[in-house]
């Protein structure tokens, strides 16, 4: 299924969009923390004192009914909209990719064990899938760039071939997110 060019072929491009991913969650995670202030730990202190007084709490359940089909549909489109945004040079898709990670990353700043519980369970898995639909988008890029400096098709069913392993790796990564996420 994966041959053994395919990470070599692929590697720099896994890396910038694992450093776009991780390093804007990152950045994201910093921005909440130094932004929530007084205020940082409030969610984990609200469950420990709901703990500690027996008080029954659903902030930590799944009781909105969202199943892992809707987790993974949901997810899935994000990440058809990134891969899309590669026959734009990926210029949607990195700004995309970079706001909605450091938008994750700032409430996991806020609340650090909070943003951990909740979030590293399926977060991980999810924003791998991520990774490799960022990717994608940027095969789809080099391939465009290729095209327009050489006027050649040449290459394009390794191209092909890679997008296809990619997108297989995308959908079980995010099929094993929601159903974590789900339950």
């Amino acid at each position: 299924f994966i041959d053994k060019e395919f990470l070599n072929r692929n590697k720099k491009l896994l890396l910038i969009a694992f450093i776009i991913v991780f390093g804007s969650l990152i950045v994201g995670s910093i921005v909440g923390y130094f932004e929530a202030g007084d205020s940082y730990g409030e969610m984990s202190e609200m469950i420990a004192f709901g703990h500690e007084h027996n008080i029954k709490t659903n902030i930590t359940s799944n009781d909105n009914g969202t199943s892992a089909l809707e987790y993974f549909v949901h997810n899935f489109m994000i990440d058809i909209i990134t891969i899309l945004g590669g026959i734009l040079f990926s210029i949607f898709s990195v700004w995309n990719v970079l706001s909605s990670s450091f938008i994750a990353g700032h409430y996991i700043g806020q609340d650090f064990l909070f943003g951990m519980v909740s979030t590293l369970p399926h977060g991980i898995i999810e924003y791998l899938a991520t990774v490799f639909a960022l990717t994608i988008a940027f095969i789809i890029t080099r391939r465009e760039i290729n095209i327009i400096k050489t006027r050649s098709f040449d290459g394009i069913n390794t191209d092909l071939k890679d997008i296809v392993i990619l997108l297989v790796l995308d959908i079980i990564f995010l099929a094993v997110a929601a159903v974590i996420e789900a339950h």
